[in-house]
């Protein structure tokens, strides 16, 4: 029986964390404990090897060639490893990959360690922000802030991964195409800023108090304004699943999914990858707001 993709994923992707822990290991030790030929080790090797993007000037997995050609995978650069972030859901799914190829019989040891390790980061405490996870104090402690009009000393994180102490004057939590911020006035910047809440690390209510007002833009309510019920296909079944907190239950050939809803438009855009599925959709203003960007979509098409 030929092999399916999502095997071979997850025995590549256990070979990387294999070399990264072990340091520069022979391809025979790599066959031996994944329990395939060596030359199947060096075709993977090779297609993790292609997959970094050779031609650019960054490799984000990069093997030693020399190793290589000794039969040896020896990591140059594993950026691709340790710097890898899942989304709150992408991680939820991964889990329940995870576990029904363990439940098989089919997960290698190295899947089972990264099955751990997943459910452990799961455990912990956290708030579902559209595709984000933000912890209840770092959500907390702005909040207090915003009502009581105090500045809020934050640690952030930016997206290459460096860390500032930033004292701000926090005016709004919003919702922005699936994601949370923070709308806030930065002492350190001297300027207005709008911080994504996952990459806010830690925040503290201080004693003084907010000096500089908010600025024009009317921002979005991070607030649910309203809960949707869907009816849908079971083929659709993921859009739901990509909702904050969704609760699905099952329908006969259908699901339903309920849902709160903070951002109309950007709940309406997710469904709208799904409508041929859909059986129902309320409250009507979700199901308008829907109806807005499938007219949209076809004036374009036509």
């Amino acid at each position: 029986m030929a092999e399916q993709a999502r095997d071979r994923l997850v025995r590549m992707l256990g070979i990387l964390t294999y070399v990264e822990r072990n340091g520069p290991t022979p391809f025979a030790e790599l066959a031996d404990h994944f329990g395939v030929p060596v030359a199947q080790v060096r075709k993977d090797i090779d297609a993790l090897w292609i997959a970094s993007e050779p031609g650019d000037s960054w490799y984000p997995i990069d093997f030693s060639s020399d190793e290589f050609d000794a039969d040896v995978a020896a990591l140059v650069r594993n950026d691709g490893v340790t710097q890898v972030r899942l989304s709150p859901r992408e991680a939820v799914a991964l889990v329940g990959a995870l576990s029904t190829m363990g439940a098989a019989g089919a997960l290698p040891e190295a899947g089972m360690q990264a099955l751990a390790k997943l459910r452990d980061a799961l455990a912990e405490p956290v708030i579902v922000l559209g595709d984000d996870a933000v912890s209840p104090e770092v959500r907390d402690a702005l909040l207090a802030a915003i009502a009581r009009y105090r500045q809020a000393r934050v640690e952030y994180v930016d997206a290459h991964d460096r860390r500032t102490i930033r004292v701000v004057d926090p005016h709004r939590l919003v919702l922005i195409d699936g994601h949370g911020y923070l709308e806030c006035f930065c002492r350190r910047a001297q300027d207005y800023r709008v911080l994504r809440l996952d990459r806010i690390a830690s925040a503290t209510v201080l004693d003084g108090a907010v000096e500089h007002p908010p600025t024009d833009t009317a921002g979005f309510n991070l607030a649910p304004t309203l809960t949707a019920t869907v009816r849908i296909a079971r083929a659709g079944r993921w859009a739901l699943e990509e909702m904050p907190r969704t609760r699905i239950e099952d329908a006969e050939d259908d699901v339903i999914g309920t849902f709160d809803v903070a951002d109309v438009d950007w709940a309406a855009g997710r469904l709208l990858a799904v409508a041929p599925h859909l059986r129902s959709v309320e409250p009507r203003p979700l199901r308008d707001a829907l109806r807005t960007q499938a007219a949209s979509v076809l004036a374009v098409q036509r």
